[in-house]
């Protein structure tokens, strides 16, 4: 891949893990791992993809104890009508003409 377009990938990349897409910025780390851990790799591609590693860190350790706190212990810690009114799955969406409607 070319250096600019590279460059360009990483940087988008870097910034759609701010639109509450983190996994971009572990893609981000993936993809560039070379230039990444290279002492001698890209500066511009370096610097994003080590801001993408800190915040897929971040937001992995901020997002996986809480997912599964909720899915292993969620309605014991939870009162039942919080629980049942995070529960996705319990989402009347046949107002929007999707999900199951109950006969």
């Amino acid at each position: 891949m070319p250096v600019q377009k590279a460059r360009l990938l990483s940087k988008r990349m870097f910034y759609g893990g701010f639109c509450f897409l983190p996994l971009m910025w572990g893609m981000n780390v993936w993809l560039f791992w070379p230039d990444f851990k290279a002492p001698r790799g890209d500066p511009i591609i370096r610097k994003y993809t080590k801001w993408s590693a800190i915040g897929f860190i971040v937001a992995t350790v901020i997002f996986l104890p809480w997912l599964l706190l909720y899915a292993i212990a969620g309605q014991d810690i939870l009162s039942p009508n919080v629980y049942n009114a995070l529960n996705a799955a319990a989402l009347d969406l046949s107002a929007y003409g999707l999900g199951i409607i109950n006969p």
